[in-house]
């Protein structure tokens, strides 16, 4: 039975259980800083868990039924090695929020097994939490499993999250049941007589069922109190490949119809063939591949912190896999095709962002071999600079790691084949080290913000949040409620006080979803103060960011705050940014996904996921699609709604932003292009009709990371500006050149012509130098037989020496050294390979003696940094 269909009849039977079926989400947590990714079916369903009422389509179900995309890599050194690990992996799961469950959960679970898929019940075994005698009872006397067949296990094995009722954490928690298929012995050791016993693959848990029922209090690590909870739930996951595995009767799930196909290719691209649990490296590629084309196609974009960290390190280390297998050329952009079709009926996403992809994969893959190449030549001059018997310190073998991303292992690896140990112990206490100081940093900074929010939080309870007026106004009267300086509150503020204002009302917008925050000024009857600046906390109280220049600020004072006009300027521009979001995915592809962006009053920035730099055609098209929208003159639009409503409607939320159950949606009510829309949840202050924003003009095009892009650009009179100082900056080269503005792109072409002229010139006289320097007389010396010389030339570069070595080896030179500053370049004849030399190893060993580095394979070799009396001296000594 192929894995898609399993995956449909385990949808199809939970639709018939009254779930609702639910498409897979995104890799990318929506509005749960705690995880990086989505690692399990019930995690983007954790606020229904919760308690929140679960409405989708308008409707309340308590009855789930999903195939979710996960990822994980907490055990990713254990994928390749093992067939029970995996880094991305599709879980088949049924929840219930407060409806049915223990009974209904078994009873399903074993109805599917063994009516739909056909498993034969002398093969199922089952486990329940030690203390759970409901569910011992059920499997034993309702589904009839023998008690022989039921074993009991303590929290670490059968409870959920394992061990919590020791050691936490505190919240939603409860026991569970686990469903183990036995493969027979073929697949096992003799130490395995049941599920949780032995060291070997026989008993595969295929499903484990969680019953969500206590709510885990007291003390970390304790002996905790499980208090029932008023609502109970059902988790349940089923793993999608372990199954087709047995389904599919093969040895793991490395043989099933998902994976093998992307091994087989591996494989032909290697000339490898695969072995089975011996082929490490093509199981790695296989597995890490299909994580990263699945997180790219999301909108992960690869990076060097976050999720896109993780997505670069499964990436490096399925290149560095493929190193061992002898592919030294990027070759994972090929197998990103694959994945996308064997995945891509289910998740449209992989096929639809295949282009994209792909060249985000193949950009990195270069960057990576560059990086490696770098790695290695560290490498191999740390090697060269040890003596026999010695070991490579730990803090090298991390810096090779920090600075090159070079894995631990192939440092190893290479090291032992050159005879020498690494101090892994070392590296880890490096490693261990960097983590304490981020750690260290982060906590700092928790406690500084923890101050501040205290005297925040007070004053949240007492009056709420911040009303907020600036969507119809610049001007508006407020009370003052407190004064803020760091985290102590004040009762006035006198001249020259930097302080926090926290007004009831406010018509000054703060900062947030790439706007600046609003500045302007706060008058009283008896002063005036300056606002820089404005910010919000998670709670909605605003912070005024002040200094008061006359007078004196009390508590309770009634203030007129006044925002500065600029804001006309931040809103043309905010405007703009939505609309060149669109006119960026409808020209580059819906690939395109915000990555950061900053709204001021003379510019904006944004930041965009594409793989590559944008032609200038690409660039006057987007440039063109926003003017045409500006010119149309079409109202702009808000209003508010449900966040799932406003999904369904199609508007852009943006990744990393944290959204509430009410959302307001941002639109423009018309486009220049059939199909196209600008719409956005955006609680940025915007115009109310294109045609304010008045012009727009692309300034710059840039990379920011590996596969994030940014453009900058002006609107309004800041473009009118922006274009102005072009034509002046043009009028005045022109006349610099003494042509007419018309005439200018010919004199500069004419001019870059006579340019490249004088530097072929130039050139010439330099190889004529050259030649020159190559015609010296070189006096050989022999030793063994060999012929051997030295020649010293002044100002050429790596090309020229390389010619010269080959010169002297036709003039009849067994070893010839050339040298040039502090470059040098060594070159052997057949002769002298043939009596055991290579040129490499004789490089290094002259770089002991002489200073430099570098190294080289066969006749040739390269570096830098030698001292050419101490290399003449030694050359002979090295000859045999």
């Amino acid at each position: 039975m192929r894995t898609a269909e399993i995956r449909e009849k385990y949808l199809s039977f939970f639709e018939g259980k009254g779930h609702l079926r639910l498409p897979s989400f995104s890799l990318i947590p929506e509005n749960d800083p705690s995880l990086l990714f989505t690692s399990a079916g019930m995690a983007p369903l954790k606020p229904y868990f919760l308690g929140a009422k679960p409405i989708f389509g308008g409707q309340e179900w308590r009855r789930i039924t999903t195939c979710q995309k996960c990822l994980r890599v907490g055990d990713i050194e254990n994928v390749g090695r093992t067939a029970r690990h995996n880094t991305f992996f599709e879980m088949l799961g049924n929840f219930s929020f407060g409806d049915y469950f223990k009974k209904e959960a078994i009873l399903w679970a074993w109805e599917f097994l063994t009516e739909h898929l056909k498993l034969d019940p002398e093969r199922l075994w089952v486990t329940v939490f030690e203390d759970d005698d409901e569910a011992y009872g059920i499997w034993r006397d309702l589904v009839g499993v023998p008690e022989e067949k039921i074993g009991r296990f303590g929290e670490d094995e059968n409870y959920w999250p394992g061990g919590a009722i020791t050691h936490g954490p505190n919240g939603p928690s409860g026991p569970c049941s686990e469903i183990f298929y036995d493969r027979g012995p073929a697949f096992g050791t003799p130490d395995e007589t049941g599920p949780n016993t032995g060291s070997g693959d026989r008993f595969v848990e295929i499903w484990n069922l969680v019953f969500t029922q206590y709510d885990r209090q007291g003390p970390i690590p304790g002996p905790g109190i499980l208090k029932p909870l008023p609502q109970k739930n059902i988790d349940t996951g089923m793993g999608l490949y372990r199954v087709a595995a047995i389904l599919q009767d093969v040895e793991d799930f490395y043989r099933t119809d998902t994976f093998y196909p992307i091994i087989e290719r591996v494989a032909l691209f290697s000339g490898k063939p695969y072995e089975g649990k011996a082929s490490v490296s093509h199981r790695v590629i296989a597995d890490h591949i299909r994580a990263v084309v699945a997180a790219l196609a999301d909108g992960v974009t690869f990076s060097n912190t976050g999720r896109g960290y993780v997505i670069r390190r499964l990436l490096r280390r399925a290149l560095r896999h493929g190193y061992l297998l002898g592919l030294e050329e990027p070759f994972l952009h090929r197998l990103a095709p694959v994945v996308a079709e064997l995945l891509g009926d289910f998740y449209p996403e992989m096929r639809e962002n295949l282009p994209a992809v792909e060249k985000q994969i193949r950009l990195e893959e270069e960057r990576f071999l560059e990086t490696l190449e770098g790695g290695l030549r560290r490498l191999d001059a740390l090697l060269s600079g040890l003596k026999p018997g010695e070991v490579l310190p730990g803090g090298e073998a991390f810096r090779l790691y920090d600075t090159y991303g070079f894995p631990l292992d192939l440092t190893v690896e290479i090291a032992a084949e050159r005879g020498f140990g690494v101090d892994t112990e070392g590296f880890k206490r490096a490693m261990e080290e960097q983590q304490e100081r981020s750690r260290a940093a982060m906590a700092f900074e928790r406690e500084i913000f923890k101050k501040s929010a205290q005297v925040l939080e007070e004053l949240y309870a007492e009056r709420g949040a911040t009303e907020f007026l600036g969507y119809g106004t610049l001007e508006a009267e407020g009370t003052v409620l407190a004064l803020l300086a760091g985290d102590q509150s004040l009762e006035e503020a006198g001249p020259g006080t930097e302080v926090q204002v926290v007004l009831d009302r406010t018509p000054f917008y703060a900062e947030g979803g790439g706007q600046i925050g609003d500045f302007g000024h706060l008058e009283w009857p008896s002063g005036r103060a300056r606002v820089e600046t404005t910010l919000k906390t998670e709670r909605g109280i605003f912070l005024h960011r002040a200094k008061v220049e006359e007078g004196t600020l009390r508590v309770g004072e009634r203030v007129r705050a006044v925002v500065d006009p600029a804001r006309r300027d931040t809103e043309r521009h905010h405007t703009a940014t939505h609309l060149l979001h669109a006119a960026l995915r409808a020209v580059l592809g819906p690939h395109v996904r915000q990555a950061g962006s900053l709204v001021a009053p003379d510019r904006l920035r944004f930041d965009f996921t594409h793989p590559e730099p944008l032609t200038q055609e690409e660039l006057e098209r987007i440039e063109l699609l926003v003017n045409r929208w500006i010119l149309a003159d079409f109202p702009v639009t808000w209003r508010y709604m449900p966040l799932e409503e406003a999904k369904r409607e199609g508007a852009m939320a943006l990744f990393g932003e944290k959204y509430g159950e009410v959302v307001r949606v941002v639109r423009v009510e018309g486009s220049p292009l059939p199909g196209l829309e600008s719409k956005e949840l955006c609680g940025g202050t915007h115009v109310r009709r294109t045609g304010e924003i008045g012009a727009f003009l692309i300034q710059k095009e840039e990379a920011v990371s590996a596969g994030v892009r940014r453009l900058e650009a002006v609107a309004g009179e800041w473009a009118v500006r922006f274009a102005r100082g072009a034509l002046n900056r043009m009028r005045a080269l022109a006349e610099r050149l003494s042509v007419g503005e018309a005439n200018l792109e010919e004199r500069l072409e004419r001019l870059l012509q006579e340019l490249k002229a004088k530097e072929k010139e130039v050139e010439s006289l330099k190889a004529r130098l050259v030649q020159a320097e190559l015609k010296k007389e070189v006096a050989f010396s022999e030793k063994g037989g060999l012929r051997y010389g030295v020649l010293e030339l002044s100002g050429v570069d790596m090309a020229t020496l390389r010619q010269a070595a080959d010169d002297l080896v036709q003039r009849g030179a067994d070893v010839a050294l050339v040298l040039s500053g502090g470059q040098a370049v060594l070159k052997l004849s057949p002769k002298a390979q043939e009596r055991g030399l290579e040129a490499g190893a004789l490089f290094r060993a002259l770089a002991e003696r002489a200073g430099g580095r570098g190294g080289g394979k066969g006749a040739l070799a390269q570096g830098a940094g030698l001292s050419p009396e101490k290399a003449r001296a030694a050359l002979p000594d090295l000859l045999p």
